[in-house]
């Protein structure tokens, strides 16, 4: 079961959503074609310990699969990546995080980007 929360609910949901979903941070608007950092963590801080941890951050643009970084309880469940701009011919696209935590599941997050 996927759980997908949008824009709004990172600031309004519950504490146990902000530490399941995989809140995407990056530039509202980027050149086509350009690199641009992108960065995945949680609304607030998830446990991460033996019995309960965030297992797996990926990233998509689109339907398009970008990557995947595992984690294990030892570390900070967040990421900083580049990614490449698609070409001029879009006029925006869309990031889509999902994030697996071992105990409640898959949770998702997408974020519209425009292109300059």
């Amino acid at each position: 079961m996927t759980h997908y929360c949008g824009i709004n609910r990172m600031k309004e949901g519950t504490d146990f959503e902000k530490k399941h979903t995989p809140f995407i941070e990056c530039k509202d608007r980027v050149k086509a074609n350009a690199y641009f950092e992108v960065k995945i963590s949680t609304g607030i801080p998830h446990p991460m310990e033996d019995a309960h941890f965030i297992h797996w951050i990926e990233l998509y643009m689109g339907d398009l699969y970008l990557a995947r970084v595992d984690f294990t309880q030892f570390m900070k469940p967040e990421v900083k990546m580049m990614v490449k701009a698609p070409s001029k011919e879009h006029e925006k696209f869309t990031l889509r995080a999902l994030m697996r935590c071992n105990l409640h599941g898959v949770w998702e997050y997408e974020k519209e980007i425009l292109l300059e």
